[in-house]
């Protein structure tokens, strides 16, 4: 055993570059050597395994699929996750410089303010003094507009008629009427503005707004004379002779002996008639294969459809 632990300190000795003065035995060398050479290849290999680790770390980290003709990709892609990130920076300075200027919420501004909902830029000072006022002064205020608007009337201005009977119906629109006494008062003035209007623009013939008028004012009096044959006359001026018919015939049945309705219907019957006549010339035309450019006339002056008298609102 002693003899063995020198060797190994002779070894070591050896391996560590320490020149000892010694004496031995050929076999003894030889074994010596042996043990040397065995610990320098088990730190060769070492070695060798780990510069093996150290170029596998560095091909994953540089993929050389990646680098092609000297061109770092990779570099590039750097570059443009950099400007991707100062776009989205100059966004959010953006949008938080403007949600400071409304946003009143006491917090970091920023993309994640969000705007009131239902929030409107008009000034709504003339609609809050109407809404104030009490049901009273609105129907006080509402009948003087549509006197005003029955002065423009009767001196055929319609347009300046029709302004008036609007802000006449706008005060309705902030009107709440509470017991019966307040619901009649309201009805009794609210309809004749509508019929008023739907006066106004037939003389105007728009016919659209004729007939949204007359609708209104029969929600509120289904037994409305004037909204009848007003929305007759409207289905008239179209030649929809079925519709005006049916609202022409429903105003008879309420006042038999209308004047203006009679008149209507009895206008009713010539342009049907005059339909039918104009209807089979043009299929005559047709058929004979004569004047087809000449198949569909104009029509003659004492059919067209006129805007209809209508009698001065109340």
């Amino acid at each position: 055993f002693g003899s063995r632990c020198w060797l190994r300190d002779r070894a070591l000795n050896a391996s560590l570059g320490m020149s000892t003065v010694v004496t031995t035995s050929v076999v003894a060398y030889d074994l010596a050597s042996k043990l040397v050479d065995e610990y320098n290849g088990r730190k060769q290999r070492e070695r060798d395994l780990n510069k093996l680790k150290e170029k596998k770390k560095s091909e994953e980290k540089e993929d050389p699929r990646r680098t092609v003709t000297q061109i770092d990709y990779k570099k590039h892609e750097d570059t443009v996750k950099e400007l991707d990130r100062q776009e989205k920076e100059e966004v959010w300075q953006r949008k938080k410089e403007e949600a400071t200027q409304w946003c009143t919420i006491d917090h970091e501004h920023g993309p994640n303010c969000r705007r009131p909902v239902g929030g409107c830029s008009h000034d709504h000072q003339k609609e809050w003094a109407v809404y104030e006022k009490s049901t009273e002064e609105k129907l006080k205020a509402a009948d003087r507009f549509r006197e005003e608007g029955n002065a423009y009337y009767r001196k055929h201005n319609y347009g300046l008629a029709a302004v008036q009977y609007r802000k006449a119906l706008l005060q309705f629109d902030y009107t709440f009427a509470e017991g019966e006494a307040e619901e009649k008062a309201h009805d009794a003035i609210k309809v004749p503005c509508l019929l008023n209007l739907a006066a106004c623009k037939c003389q105007q013939e728009e016919w659209d707004e004729v007939l949204t008028q007359c609708r209104l004012a029969l929600e509120i009096n289904p037994r409305s004379v004037k909204a009848y044959y007003r929305t007759g006359l409207a289905h008239l001026a179209r030649d929809r002779f079925e519709e005006a018919k049916d609202a022409l015939m429903t105003a008879y049945e309420i006042e038999p002996k209308n004047a203006e309705v009679l008149g209507a219907l009895k206008r009713l019957k010539q342009n049907m008639a005059n339909y039918k006549v104009r209807q089979k010339e043009v299929f005559k035309e047709m058929l004979s294969g004569h004047g087809e450019d000449e198949a569909v006339q104009e029509t003659p002056a004492s059919d067209a459809i006129q805007a209809p008298a209508v009698e001065a609102p109340g």
